[in-house]
């Protein structure tokens, strides 16, 4: 075989490792151009399930506050309400009591009185005054 022909062989199977890198190449950069689509879309899924996640935690959460800010709201109310309403009973009883105690003072007065008025009349007789001669 001549040179000539060595060299033609040489730069043919040179070519076509050349070529074969070159397809190797393309295919290589085709595939790190899909895997990194691929991730690029698994985290953009990623960042919009958590956003989705945290704003419905957020929204729970806010909920359940407002709901406990409501019931403790309610709760105070009907405390204040059941104070308000003893309070007002225990004024009337205290007003109800003033009032028969001021009717016991009254009716002790009276008995006294008249017991006194009774004794008055009673000496009165026994010494004779006023009495018409």
């Amino acid at each position: 075989m001549s040179s000539q022909q060595m060299s033609r062989d040489a730069k043919a199977n040179a070519q076509s490792a050349m070529d074969s890198a070159k397809d190797n190449a393309n295919s290589a950069q085709e595939k790190a151009s899909n895997a990194a689509s691929s991730a690029q879309e698994k985290a953009s899924n990623a960042a919009s399930s958590a956003q989705e996640k945290a704003s419905n935690a957020a929204n729970s959460a806010q909920a359940k506050a407002s709901n406990a800010a409501s019931s403790a709201q309610e709760t105070a109310s009907n405390a204040a309400n059941a104070t308000n309403e003893k309070a007002s009973n225990a004024a009337n009883a205290a007003a109800e009591q003033k009032d028969q105690g001021a009717n016991w003072i009254q009716q002790k007065s009276e008995q006294i009185g008249s017991a006194a008025q009774g004794a008055l009349d009673g000496v009165k007789n026994t010494l004779g005054v006023d009495q018409k001669k």
